[in-house]
């Protein structure tokens, strides 16, 4: 798990991702006054942006996030129709 980000409850961490995945149109500074306000630190905020674009781009197995398995994530891929390796 990110280490940034591993203190976080698991209650955080499904806000976070849903909010990295399916948030098109909220400024970066709007996405870090979010997660600030539900309970991240500031440098919790700052790193769980980085994951953005990887969240907007591709869906990822429940448990095999980026910020719960790194490099170990798993993300579908729609011409196998399978869950990869990143």
């Amino acid at each position: 798990m990110d280490s940034i980000l591993s203190s976080i409850t698991i209650a955080m961490l499904r806000m976070v991702e849903e909010q990295l995945s399916n948030d098109e149109f909220s400024s970066d500074q709007e996405l870090i006054d979010q997660f600030t306000t539900n309970g991240l630190t500031s440098a919790q905020a700052q790193q769980a942006l980085t994951y953005r674009s990887s969240y907007l781009r591709h869906i990822y197995l429940d448990g095999f996030t980026p910020i719960l398995k790194g490099e170990q994530a798993l993300r579908f891929n729609p011409e196998s129709r399978q869950f990869e390796p990143v």
